[in-house]
């Protein structure tokens, strides 16, 4: 059975999976402290706990209940979580099509000689061959 596809995420949603995933469960101070570093101008406790409601609604996150501070976890595990985003990605700017955006990265000069030769690798250990 195929898993259920998740919906989209906005900037600050992806950027708020990207906290969680790494520091998991936060509670809300814990998730302000970490969204506000380096900004200059801070989320408000009010704005980050809409975010909270609407990544839980989405199906992204979960909120424990059980302590007196709510602490929040990605309902989602981050390869999962990456690879809907990617997808998603694929569809609206690439048609689909995996060759297009594999063909986007290597064109644009932005990958290095180091990042080509793991794709050659990657490549090669997935078509079976020698590593």
């Amino acid at each position: 059975m195929a898993k259920k596809s998740l919906p989209p995420l906005s900037a600050a949603e992806q950027a708020m999976m990207d906290i969680l995933w790494k520091k998991h469960p936060a509670c809300v101070l814990e998730l302000l402290e970490a969204v506000n570093q380096g900004r200059s101008e801070p989320v408000t406790r009010n704005t980050l706990q809409t975010q909270l409601t609407r990544l839980e609604a989405k199906g992204w996150i979960v909120r424990d209940d059980s302590s007196r501070s709510h602490a929040y976890e990605p309902a989602v595990p981050e390869q999962r979580g990456r690879t809907s985003v990617l997808a998603e990605l694929k569809q609206r700017f690439f048609g689909g099509s995996n060759l297009a955006l594999v063909r986007c990265l290597v064109e644009s000069g932005d990958i290095t000689e180091e990042e080509l030769a793991e794709l050659r690798k990657l490549v090669r250990t997935k078509k079976g061959g020698e590593p």
